[in-house]
C-alpha cells in the first residue's frame, strides 16, 4: 500500500509539472504571436513610407524634366539678347551695361590687339593699340617690358562699359582688366583687377588710346 501511494504521488506531481510546463508553452506561444502581428504591422508601415518617398521623387523628377526645356529657352533668348547688344571678342568679359554704340566694335578690336599682346609679350603690337602722342609713352613702354621679364600672363580678360561719345573722333569709356599672372622666379600666381578711364581717339581713320586714368584696383605687377 505504501508503494501504490508513493506511486501516487510521484504520477501527481508529474501530472502538474506537465501542466505548468504546458501553459508556458502555450505563454510563450503567444507572446510569440504577437511580437510577430506587430512585426507585421511596423513592416507594413515602413513599405508604405517608402513608397510614399517613391511617389514623391516621381512627381517632383517629372516636374523638373518639364522645367528644364522653358529655362534651356528663356536661357538662349536672353543670351541671343545679350550677344546682338554688343559684339564680343576673346577675352571680353560680358557687360550688359555696355551701349550698343557703332565704334564700340573697333574698340573692342583695339583692346583685343592689347590683350593678344600682353599673352604673346609683343610689344610692337602692344604700343600699336596707344597714340603716338600718348604722354610719357616711352616710360610704358620701359614699365611693360619690366612686367613682362618679372610675369609670365595665363590669362587676360577686359570689359568696356560707360562709353561716352565726346565727338566724331573722341570717345570715353570705362575698362576693366582682369589678368592672371604667375610669377617667374616664385611661380606664384596674381590675379590682378584694374580699371582706368580711358580716352579713345580717331587718327587716320584709326581708334587708339590717347590717354588713360586709374580709376579702381592697383599696379601690382609692377
Amino acid at each position: 500500500m505504501r508503494q501504490i501511494a508513493q506511486t501516487k504521488e510521484s504520477l501527481k506531481s508529474a501530472r502538474d509539472a506537465l501542466e505548468a510546463e504546458s501553459h508556458e508553452v502555450v505563454r510563450v506561444s503567444n507572446r510569440l504571436n504577437e511580437n510577430l502581428v506587430r512585426a507585421g504591422k511596423i513592416i507594413w508601415r515602413q513599405m508604405l513610407l517608402i513608397w510614399a518617398v517613391v511617389i514623391v521623387l516621381g512627381v517632383s523628377y517629372f516636374l523638373i524634366l518639364q522645367n528644364v526645356p522653358v529655362a534651356t529657352d528663356q536661357a538662349k533668348q536672353e543670351g541671343s539678347a545679350t550677344s546682338s547688344t554688343i559684339p564680343k571678342t576673346a577675352g571680353q568679359l560680358p557687360s550688359a551695361k555696355s551701349p550698343a554704340i557703332p565704334e564700340t566694335e573697333d574698340l573692342l578690336k583695339l583692346l583685343d590687339q592689347i590683350r593678344q599682346a600682353q599673352l604673346a609679350k609683343d610689344i610692337h603690337m602692344f604700343l600699336g593699340a596707344y597714340a603716338p602722342t600718348f604722354p610719357n609713352l616711352t616710360r610704358k613702354r620701359e614699365v611693360t617690358l619690366n612686367i613682362w621679364k618679372k610675369y609670365d600672363y595665363l590669362e587676360s580678360q577686359f570689359q568696356i562699359s560707360e562709353v561716352v561719345p565726346q565727338s566724331d573722333a573722341l570717345i570715353l569709356a570705362k575698362v576693366t582688366w582682369n589678368i592672371k599672372a604667375r610669377d617667374r622666379k616664385t611661380d606664384e600666381i596674381k590675379n590682378i583687377s584694374k580699371s582706368y578711364q580711358v580716352e579713345f581717339s580717331k587718327e587716320s581713320g584709326k581708334w587708339l588710346i590717347q590717354k588713360l586714368r586709374p580709376v579702381e584696383g592697383k599696379e601690382d605687377l609692377e
